[in-house]
């Protein structure tokens, strides 16, 4: 190691600048993790309100999914009613032919008898017939004459009978859809209104789910914000502790010269075989045992 003269002065002046790189790197290093502690919170509200905003959304879907399941009830049942409505059709078809039958055959009659009458006059009429030997041809062809009318008779009331029972059968008919129409349209409405609530409460959800995700957002260019100050103050505190590292090894380099040339000054031969060590140290080379202890007696390691 060459000898050089060192200036005390310079030692001092940068050991000074080393104290002052020094307190400005605490000084960042303060900055920097109050920096980091403020991003860490501006991280958590985002997170925060980006897990509100998947609660939200989740809600939303659920409310959507009763609704379309509610809607899906609502179809069946309309398909119902349109299917009863199709039956009534049938039915007040039935029934108006079924009155127009009744009423035919009761415009066809000619006797204003109960059926029981005429059947019991037909019976009267056939024992007559039966049972009187003595009868006369005329009155034989007058008896029949009589039981074939009351026969016609008692057929028309009979049909017209038949086709009244059909009609008031077509009737209850007709009342028990309507009642069960009915019925169907107070479940749709009741379902609607279930539905109507649940698409309230969805579009709620959403609209409650994009005011939160603004506001999330506004966090998340907060914490980019941050990040880019978190970097720039990394970025300076790498820099200052470039220049300390600098300044650290001129001072420690000068302190040598100034020990080297001291040592040189008392002629002391164990020092000058520590430095040709130091020397090696530099370039890489293999030390002996007996030269690192005096590398470390001297302090140049």
């Amino acid at each position: 190691m060459p000898t050089v003269k060192v200036d005390p002065e310079e030692i001092k002046r940068i050991k000074r600048e080393l104290e002052a790189l020094e307190k400005e790197r605490n000084e960042i290093r303060a900055k920097l993790e109050e920096l980091e502690k403020e991003l860490q919170v501006w991280i958590q509200k985002r997170d925060e309100k980006n897990k509100e905003v998947q609660q939200l959304r989740q809600k939303g879907r659920e409310y959507k999914a009763k609704r379309d399941e509610i809607n899906q009830k609502i179809k069946e049942l309309k398909k119902n009613r349109e299917e009863i409505n199709a039956k009534l059709d049938l039915l007040y078809q039935e029934i108006l032919e079924y009155r127009t039958k009744r009423d035919e055959y009761n415009q066809l009659r000619r006797l204003k008898m109960p059926p029981e009458k005429i059947q019991e006059r037909i019976e009267k009429l056939e024992w007559e017939l039966q049972t009187n030997p003595n009868i006369t041809p005329e009155r034989e062809k007058q008896i029949v004459d009589q039981i074939q009318v009351l026969a016609t008779e008692l057929e028309i009331i009979q049909q017209a009978d038949r086709f009244h029972k059909k009609l008031v059968e077509t009737r209850k008919k007709v009342d028990q859809l309507k009642k069960a129409r009915k019925a169907i349209s107070l479940e749709i409405q009741k379902l609607a209104n279930q539905s109507q609530q649940f698409h309230e409460q969805m579009i709620q959800a959403f609209n409650k789910a994009d005011e939160v995700k603004k506001e999330a957002d506004e966090y998340h260019q907060k914490v980019i914000e941050l990040r880019e100050k978190v970097r720039e103050v990394r970025r300076q505190l790498r820099e200052i502790e470039r220049k300390i590292r600098e300044y650290d090894e001129k001072h420690k380099e000068l302190i040598a010269y100034r020990l080297v040339a001291r040592m040189r000054a008392k002629k002391d031969a164990s020092f000058e075989r520590a430095v040709e060590a130091l020397e090696k140290f530099k370039r890489g080379e293999k030390l002996t045992l007996d030269e690192l202890l005096l590398l470390q007696r001297y302090n140049l390691v």
